[in-house]
């Protein structure tokens, strides 16, 4: 077993609220890092955001635990209450549009290389964690955060 693999069972394996505390801990440490690469007019939580709603498309579904998961941070971020429903819509239609979620990924990995290689792992542990609320990191999800890590 490779050490991605490992990890990716690691993240598995941890429970709800644990999982909670660290994305939220995490969110926390990575937004004024994130803010301080951001440009004009973006903020860090843009970025994060952008990377919370690329996790949750990742295998073109979003389940209620990916949902519980997210939905505060998102709410905090955004500013509005995004119900389930209209999640699971936003992240199918994601899905669909194949060319803007490769666009997505192309810009995720440009701004993950300009972190220092103990930054990218933070937010590939944030990302993990999100592609594990289900207690499984799917394939595509896998090949997918692989891509982040070049």
């Amino acid at each position: 077993m490779t050490e991605f693999d490992e990890l990716c069972r690691e993240a598995e394996d941890i429970d709800f609220e644990t999982r909670c505390a660290i994305l939220r801990g995490k969110s926390d440490e990575l937004l004024p890092l994130l803010s301080a690469k951001s440009e004009v007019g973006e903020s860090g939580a843009d970025i994060l955001s952008l990377f919370l709603f690329s996790a949750m498309a990742a295998d073109g579904r979003l389940t209620e635990e990916e949902y519980k998961l997210l939905h505060p941070l998102l709410e905090s971020f955004l500013g509005e209450n995004i119900n389930y429903n209209d999640a699971k819509k936003a992240v199918s239609s994601m899905r669909k549009e194949n060319r803007e979620m490769k666009k997505i990924s192309e810009e995720m990995i440009s701004v993950l290389a300009e972190f220092s290689e103990d930054l990218r792992k933070e937010i590939v542990l944030v990302i993990m964690m999100i592609c594990a609320a289900d207690g499984k990191i799917s394939l595509l999800e896998r090949s997918w955060i692989k891509r982040l890590l070049f």
